[in-house]
């Protein structure tokens, strides 16, 4: 009877997270949705510019134009939907103070605008030395990857440091 008692307090506490995680996300990117994207992608690419140079043209989706080829900085280069899902995330888990909630969403927007700029940085250093083939693999292990280990990793040493206690006596 405990046993059973606390696999339904457990699934209540997930169902409430998983509830409260997609009314987030859904709301937060319809907020997003009001920001022009041309400028977050603007932003990304002149970050990446300081690291590769080039040159941008500023339409949707924002190009980097460099001697011998270009690259778009699209929707999906910004960080935005990892930001998002983060953000969610955090705002969903219970037990855990505003402020601790507050800080990790700051630290995941900083996280994930360094991570994505850092994936394309290296994707452009491919490009300038590798095929075809290479680069398309690259780039989508890279993103696919930085999905996974940005959400999951952010999260668990979010997740980690928020119920550590503070004070070891």
């Amino acid at each position: 009877m405990t046993i059973n008692l606390m696999n339904k307090t457990n699934a209540v506490k997930g169902g409430k997270f998983l509830l409260i995680l997609i009314l987030v996300y859904v709301i937060l990117s319809v907020l997003i949705g009001l920001i022009p994207i041309e400028l977050i992608e603007l932003l990304i690419a002149k970050t990446v510019m300081l690291f590769t140079g080039g040159k941008i043209v500023f339409q949707n989706p924002v190009l980097i134009l460099f001697e011998n080829y270009s690259i778009q900085i699209s929707y999906l280069c910004t960080g935005l939907l990892e930001f998002i899902l983060l953000t969610s995330a955090l705002i969903a888990t219970q037990g855990i103070t505003k402020e601790k909630k507050i800080s990790g969403i700051v630290g995941a927007g900083i996280a994930t605008f360094l991570f994505n700029v850092s994936r394309i940085v290296i994707t452009i250093s491919l490009i300038e030395n590798s095929s075809i083939e290479t680069i398309e693999l690259a780039h989508d292990l890279l993103f696919r990857i930085s999905l996974f280990v940005l959400i999951a990793g952010y999260y668990f040493v979010w997740y980690y440091f928020s119920v550590k206690k503070s004070d070891k006596k």
